[in-house]
């Protein structure tokens, strides 16, 4: 039993050895669960204590390490739960920003912004600038603080600290640091989304796109107009694709008003967001308008159809958004591009870390994953079991028959 208070850990002495309290041993104190660390053969179980004083007779976690009568379990799972901090930066040029390819660790093989982990006694401010220029050897210079992000490991209680700047270069002569960096080079905020792994870099990237005028002004994304008035707010917001979600989908598309038919569950799905003050905004690729088999204002009928059926269900959706391009097309809207989702960033005040994306094709999974939000996989388990490969990936973190199941699930997980 891991059990600490304000820096302080309740350890036994055992045969000139401190150790963790076994769980069949009593405490002198009452204790609350906070979480299960396996370490192999062996489960350390974290406690908060019930004291009504500061225990300073115990030990101070960070004077284990330091020790040579403390059990190494201790240490492993005092290490385990310590913050590392990370500094990053993204360097602009216009719209575009410059990201790297990683040789070696965690990003090998993907995409990041330049950056790494601190040093001991390191501000981060020196960091990323010795670690940028470590990796493509020339200086940087910093434009200010972009914002402070934490994220855990799956399966771990182990968290990261992420400090992002902004910033520019003095020089754009590179010189690699070949036993790191393969390739540097400058990409669109929508492309660069789709090519890191980094939760730091994609919620960077998603805020220096908000807060780039030049960035924001270039993106050309397609919506109805329902948010023009609209005031941005940062609220949970579900991303909801269209096709397979909220209608059935029919062999040559859903080419007229009529033809439209709302899945079962899917309004009731929808309300139950709304009822827990969820927004809701349609993101969707339009193939058949990508071949010229639905107009643009054909397809603006089909939404007002949708709309004014869901009006009379009381359910309000923000915006949609609608990529209107061929299949092939390089644009930034369609999915897995993450344009239309950038766009709602940017009208309604979408966040990734308090949004969902909700789709029934690996690549609406693909999507939600390079804008940094949580993500939802629905289909019948027939569809599922037939592009279970392709989705397995993009790791969704809601799997469910249909968008009220998903809903329930998502709810459920946010409290």
């Amino acid at each position: 039993m891991f059990v600490e208070t304000d820096g302080q850990v309740f350890l036994v002495r055992d045969r000139g050895k401190y150790r963790f309290p076994r769980g069949e041993e009593s405490l002198p104190f009452r204790t609350d669960p906070n979480g299960v660390m396996d370490f192999g053969e062996d489960r350390v179980v974290k406690r908060t204590p019930r004291l009504d004083h500061h225990p300073e007779e115990w030990m101070g976690r960070d004077s284990v390490f330091e020790r040579t009568d403390v059990d190494p379990l201790v240490k492993r799972a005092i290490y385990t739960t310590m913050i590392r901090c990370v500094s990053e930066v993204i360097l602009s040029k216009g719209p575009r920003v410059l990201m790297v390819k990683a040789v070696r660790g965690y990003s090998k093989g993907h995409w990041n912004i330049p950056g790494g982990f601190m040093d001991y006694g390191e501000g981060p401010e020196a960091g990323v600038e010795r670690e940028a220029k470590e990796e493509i050897g020339t200086q940087v210079v910093l434009d200010g603080l972009l914002n402070v992000y934490v994220s855990g490991f799956p399966g771990k209680p182990a968290y990261t600290l992420g400090f992002v700047y902004k910033g520019h270069l003095k020089s754009d002569r590179f010189r690699l640091k070949a036993d790191e960096i393969e390739e540097a080079a400058w990409f669109t905020v929508d492309k660069g989304l789709t090519l890191t792994r980094n939760p730091f870099a994609k919620w960077g990237l998603v805020d220096f796109f908000l807060q780039s005028p030049v960035a924001r002004r270039a993106l050309h994304v397609k919506r109805h107009g329902l948010s023009e008035r609209t005031k941005p707010a940062d609220v949970p917001t579900v991303l909801l694709d269209r096709d397979g979600v909220i209608n059935r989908g029919r062999p040559g598309y859903v080419r007229t008003p009529e033809q439209f038919e709302f899945l079962p569950s899917a309004i009731a799905g929808m309300r139950l967001f709304q009822e827990h003050g969820w927004r809701l905004v349609i993101v969707t690729n339009q193939d058949a308008s990508g071949w010229k088999l639905v107009p643009e204002r054909q397809l603006r009928r089909i939404h007002d159809r949708m709309l004014a059926s869901l009006r009379t269900e009381g359910i309000r959706i923000s915006e949609i958004y609608y990529c209107p391009h061929h299949v092939l097309s390089e644009c930034a809207c369609r999915k897995p591009r993450p344009g239309m989702l950038l766009a709602a960033a940017r009208d309604l005040g979408v966040r990734p870390r308090n949004a969902w994306m909700v789709g029934d094709k690996p690549l609406d999974v693909q999507t939600g994953r390079a804008f940094g939000c949580h993500t939802a996989w629905v289909g019948p388990p027939s569809w599922r079991k037939r592009f279970e490969a392709d989705v397995h990936p993009w790791s969704p973190d809601v799997i469910a028959d249909d968008l009220r199941k998903a809903a329930v699930a998502i709810l459920k997980r946010t409290g």
